[in-house]
């Protein structure tokens, strides 16, 4: 699978279709698995991504009330879709609603995934980290 890089700016049609890049398109070819992710945004996993995503939130022991909580919203709140002839996804609206968003997205490649976010949402989020990543001193937790 290519990697799934860049941000790209659209506006969602009336019946809350989005198109992809379409250098996105080939791996969504199989359809579309969406959840609500985590800082306001919409996750869409292609097929195996998503099988592999899946299989590592069900290995969450059933006795594990943060796993069962976590399970709940990733697999409560995901829809599949299809790409339409046109390369457009359809959000659905209870997923639109939860993340806010309207009209204006960005499709962001985050590498095996991408991300859809309300533009607004977006631009604040990228301006609270940028200067950060720049400088240097944004570094991610390592598990283990």
């Amino acid at each position: 699978m290519a990697e799934l890089l860049g941000a790209h700016s659209y506006s969602l049609d009336p019946k809350g279709r989005v198109s992809l890049p379409q250098r996105f398109r080939e791996a969504f070819a199989e359809g579309v698995w969406l959840t609500v992710g985590q800082d306001r945004c919409l996750y869409g996993f292609p097929r195996v991504e998503w099988e592999r995503r899946s299989q590592e939130v069900a290995s969450f022991p059933l006795s594990d009330n943060d796993g069962r909580a976590y399970a709940r919203q990733f697999f409560g709140s995901s829809a599949e879709a299809e790409l339409d002839g046109q390369g457009r996804v359809t959000l659905p609206q209870r997923l639109r609603d939860v993340v806010g968003i309207v009209k204006e997205v960005v499709v962001l490649g985050v590498r095996d995934r991408l991300e859809i976010w309300d533009r607004e949402t977006w631009e604040r989020y990228e301006q609270a980290h940028a200067g950060a990543y720049q400088a240097g001193t944004l570094a991610p937790r390592r598990n283990g």
